[in-house]
């Protein structure tokens, strides 16, 4: 019996048995049956190409079996052998490697010292000595990923990586699909780390001459013309129009970059398949991402084959299934399968000073509240996160309450493919319309802004944090009526529009910045003019808090420099006990917060509740009738 390949098909000769007679062989049936795929040329069998150096030996040990226990030898071609063995040293190789460089093996410092000489003469502003490591890990490994925390420097360790890479003349550009908002970051960072040593030449798909284009001619420009840049900025959402033309500027000398990668772990979702379609043939991958927080490790399926397409099975070999449903044991073997594969560095690390303790703001809400509070409880107590969210808004105002819910103002709370269930139509009765008419202005919102006027008097900048859009105007229109100037920034403004408020405030024209996660919490640095937050509104997603939280505590904060979180807490009196849904989220937040720090500690990819888990938690005791 012989196993060989004829092209890229995996075929078996059984002789000196024929094809039939090797299929009726009962221990061929039980062994080896599912390995074939039909009749292959000549009387030989086809079988199932094995995606990885582990399933091959399984399947060829088989193989073996039978022929012993037929009384015939299997014989294997030196060509499969040795394509086998080539892909298990490749990995053996990573996996050696990866852990050695991340665990400062010795054996590396000469390289280390040379790479750092290197990267040294091609920056005008130094890493870090931490920065610098992770810079040569990426370097070296080529395909990995970065899931330092937000705030610690990824961008410059990236453009370290890169500054070594392209004096080495292995890469002449950098290419990063990133969210639209990190365009003026990655700009920014460049111009900081090279000067004048790597003048900038940048083009993106939000540039208005590109947006111009028609569909055929954005092709026909990334195709012929996009290489003579040497940054070349995608967002995610225009990644799909584009994904095939790009994939072929990534395959030749460039870097490409996926940072915010966690936008595309949705399996199957068009931005996720078309970073898969980008970096099908990249020699250099990079994902970035500060926050990987899978609700299971399937969410680490798309991140593992962006960075390695076609060594997947051979270096992970994870199906679906098996990361959607590894237990404490199976996850712990999965990671130190992926151990090697990516960095993580904290603030601490950097030397980043710690911020001040939180300070919570505990307001008291009046009785009318209590009473709205009750009735919202009693209406959407089968609906916890319509509940949160009503509660919320009646923070603010509780005419808000009279308008259906808008799932764009909070679907980006939830996981990407989360469903937020049915809309919320108002259909209150008569005596719920007169309570919420006559409930006045919450004590949350009055505290709010004296906080920030007090902070601002004191000469301090301040960014306040919410959800809603009418919460953000009815600030804004607060704070102006105190004297106060005061910007937003949500969805609805164009990106030019958020860089000229961005640059405005860090220029100290105006004192109060009002946002939300989901529009401002991604690699945007405020950390140079501003040090106190305010978070008026908040939800359960870690994710954004440590991303808001992250826009001023960064690398590069002086020693000393305090960096303040105030949160905003209403009290309720619910049948006669106390009850902050403020403060459950908030503690519920830090729970989630010291389950990532432990992970941290331990090198491991930590899983996060889900969104049903985090209600439960929050409303826990409140529905005690």
């Amino acid at each position: 019996m012989r196993l060989f390949l004829d092209g890229e098909q995996l075929l078996l000769d059984p002789a000196p048995l024929s094809a039939e007679q090797l299929r009726r062989k009962a221990k061929f049936k039980v062994r080896c049956r599912h390995y074939v795929e039909g009749d292959g040329p000549a009387g030989t069998l086809a079988l199932t190409m094995p995606g990885n150096a582990g399933d091959f030996e399984t399947m060829s040990g088989r193989l073996e079996d039978v022929a012993e226990a037929l009384g015939h030898t299997l014989s294997i071609d030196a060509e499969l052998e040795a394509q086998f063995r080539a892909m298990k040293e490749l990995a053996e190789e990573h996996y050696r490697a990866g852990n050695e460089i991340k665990r400062g093996d010795p054996k590396y410092d000469d390289k280390l010292y040379a790479f750092s000489d290197t990267v040294n003469a091609s920056m005008v502003r130094p890493l870090k000595d931490r920065q610098m490591r992770d810079a040569f890990f990426l370097a070296t490994m080529g395909r990995a990923g970065n899931f330092s925390v937000p705030g610690s420097g990824k961008t410059a360790t990236v453009l370290g990586a890169f500054a070594f890479l392209s004096a080495q003349g292995k890469v002449r550009r950098l290419m990063v699909v990133c969210p639209k908002n990190a365009f003026d970051s990655w700009r920014t960072e460049w111009r900081l780390c090279f000067g004048e040593l790597r003048p900038l030449s940048c083009v993106s798909t939000q540039d208005e001459a590109f947006k111009r284009l028609g569909r055929a001619d954005r092709k026909r420009f990334i195709r012929a013309s996009i290489g003579a840049y040497n940054l070349i900025l995608v967002n995610y959402e225009a990644a799909p129009g584009i994904a095939d033309e790009l994939a072929q500027v990534a395959a030749n000398d460039t870097m490409l970059v996926f940072d915010e990668v966690h936008r595309v772990k949705r399996i199957g979702g068009t931005q996720a398949t078309a970073a898969l379609t980008i970096a099908q043939d990249a020699p250099y991958t990079l994902a970035l991402t500060g926050t990987p927080l899978p609700n299971t490790y399937e969410d680490l399926y798309n991140f593992l084959h962006i960075l390695y397409p076609h060594e997947y099975d051979s270096f992970f070999g994870f199906t679906r299934g098996e990361l959607a449903r590894a237990d404490d044991e199976e996850q712990l073997a999965i990671n130190a399968r992926i151990q090697p594969f990516f960095c993580r560095t904290t603030k601490r690390d950097l030397g980043v000073p710690p911020a001040s303790p939180d300070k919570l703001i505990e307001v008291t809400a009046d009785a009318r509240t209590d009473r709205l509070m009750s009735a919202l409880k009693a209406r959407y107590r089968k609906n916890k996160l319509t509940l949160m969210l009503r509660i919320l808004q009646m923070e603010h105002d509780p005419i808000d309450l009279l308008d259906d819910l808008d799932p764009n103002d909070f679907r980006w709370i939830l996981e990407e493919d989360e469903e937020t269930g049915e809309v919320d139509v108002v259909d209150y009765s008569e005596e719920i319309v007169n309570m919420i008419r006559s409930t006045g202005m919450p004590e949350k919102r009055v505290r709010c802004v004296r906080l920030v006027r007090d902070l601002v008097q004191n000469g301090n900048p301040v960014i306040v944090w919410c959800i809603f859009r009418n919460s953000m105007e009815g600030l804004r229109r607060d704070l102006a009526s105190a004297g106060i100037e005061a910007h937003v920034i949500c969805g609805d403004v164009i990106l030019d529009d958020r860089s000229r408020v961005l640059d405005d405030f860090r220029a100290g024209r105006f004192p109060v910045l009002i946002t939300n996660p989901h529009t401002l919490a991604e690699s945007v640095s405020l950390h140079s003019v501003c040090h106190d937050a305010v978070y008026y509104e908040y939800s359960f997603n870690l994710v954004h808090l440590l991303q808001s939280r992250d826009r001023i505590h960064r690398l590069g904060l002086p020693e000393g420099q305090d960096t303040r979180y105030y949160y905003l807490c209403e009290d309720y009196l619910h049948k006669g006990k106390p009850y902050s849904m403020d403060q459950q989220i908030y503690e519920r937040l830090q729970m989630k917060e010291q389950t990532m720090l432990r992970a941290i500690d331990a090198d491991l990819i930590e899983t996060q509740p889900t969104t049903e888990e985090d209600l439960d938690a929050i409303f826990a005791g409140l529905f005690d009738d």
